[in-house]
């Protein structure tokens, strides 16, 4: 059992260190705001990566930052019906809830690889100065997507063991 348990601990620091990525890269898209203000602004001197950047860096946060959000409890729910249910049937909505989310995460987990793994063969960079190899922020997609994953999983162990706080 101490196993498991280990096992559980690990797979939850896996998530909230996504989270702390997805808040590392949103004070980073913040600097490189501010920088290439500062840069246009004072010396009329626009960067050719900030933009970019940024942009790539606000989209591997969401992806990051997804499976740490459900485990915070921060996605929009509908609890209309759930709370008014009794705690049992709540619970198996609960499961069947996070089960069709982690079926979902599966697939776009397995799609996201599939569409880095093409782009990476393709070659394909940005059309921007910087010629971004474009597998390198799309990667952001698939990892978020087995960390959704990993956090739907602790949701459903959750659930049967009734640790935390309920979703519903």
């Amino acid at each position: 059992m101490n196993f498991l348990k280990a096992i559980y601990k690990i797979t939850d620091r896996l998530v909230s260190l996504g989270g702390l990525i997805s808040g590392i890269l949103i004070v980073l898209v913040a600097g490189m705001i501010f920088y290439e203000v500062l840069s246009r602004a004072i010396f009329n001197e626009p960067t050719i990566f900030a933009t970019e950047l940024s942009i790539y860096a606000l989209i591997g946060s969401c992806f990051f930052g997804s499976g740490y959000g459900l485990r915070k409890f921060s996605h929009i729910t509908v609890d209309l019906v759930t709370n008014i249910l009794p705690e049992k049937p709540k619970t198996i909505f609960e499961i069947l809830s996070n089960l069709l989310g982690l079926l979902f995460g599966v697939i776009f987990t397995w799609y996201g690889f599939y569409h880095v793994q093409g782009t990476m063969e393709l070659g394909v960079t940005s059309s921007s100065l910087l010629r971004v190899p474009m597998y390198l922020p799309e990667l952001t997609m698939p990892i978020g997507g087995v960390l959704l994953c990993l956090a739907f999983v602790l949701q459903i162990v959750d659930c049967f063991d009734k640790k935390g706080e309920s979703q519903a």
